[in-house]
C-alpha cells in the first residue's frame, strides 16, 4: 500500500485535479465553440468513486467524473477531423496524449478518447448530439495530501 500512496501523492489532490479539468474543458468547449458555433448544455452533474485496479488499497482516493457537456446536432464528418485536433490540443497542455484511441469511425458517428497515463480520460462523440466528458485518474482527498501518509490500518 505504500508504494500505492506514494504514487498517488505525486499527483495533485482530487479537487486540485478537478479544478485543472474543469478549466481544460471549459478552454475544449470555447475552441468548439469559436470555431464551429457550437453552444453547449451541461447534462449531467459530477459524480465520484473509490478508485479501482491497483488503488482499491488506498480508502482516502477517489477518481471523479466531471459534469458532462453537450452541443445540440452532429458535427459534420468534414469538420470532424478539425474538432478531433482541437479537442487534442488543449488535451495534451493537461498531459493528455495528443492522439486519441478511436472507439467509433462511421459516417455521421464518432467517439474517441483521449488518455493520460494517471488513468484520466477525455471522451469527445458525435452522433445524434456531440457530447464532451472528462473522468480524473485516482487522486488522493486533499486531507490526505497534506497528511502524507497512508491511513493508519483499521483494525
Amino acid at each position: 500500500m505504500d508504494e500505492v500512496f506514494a504514487k498517488v501523492l505525486q499527483r495533485p489532490d482530487i479537487e486540485q485535479a478537478v479544478a485543472s479539468y474543469t478549466e481544460m474543458t471549459t478552454k475544449i468547449r470555447e475552441r468548439l465553440t469559436a470555431e464551429f458555433g457550437r453552444a453547449w448544455e451541461q447534462m449531467s452533474e459530477g459524480s465520484g468513486a473509490g478508485c479501482g485496479d491497483e488503488y482499491n488499497v488506498l480508502d482516502d482516493a477517489e477518481n471523479r467524473h466531471l459534469p458532462s457537456w453537450t452541443s445540440k446536432g452532429n458535427l459534420p464528418d468534414d469538420q470532424w477531423p478539425r474538432a478531433e485536433a482541437i479537442v487534442g490540443e488543449v488535451a495534451e497542455g493537461y498531459g493528455f496524449h495528443k492522439s486519441p484511441v478511436i472507439i467509433v469511425k462511421r459516417q455521421g458517428d464518432h467517439e474517441v478518447v483521449y488518455d493520460k497515463p494517471d488513468g484520466a480520460q477525455i471522451t469527445f462523440g458525435t452522433a445524434v448530439n456531440t457530447v464532451l466528458g472528462v473522468m480524473t485518474g485516482c487522486h488522493l482527498t486533499p486531507e490526505a495530501h497534506r497528511r502524507g501518509t497512508p491511513k493508519a490500518a483499521h483494525r
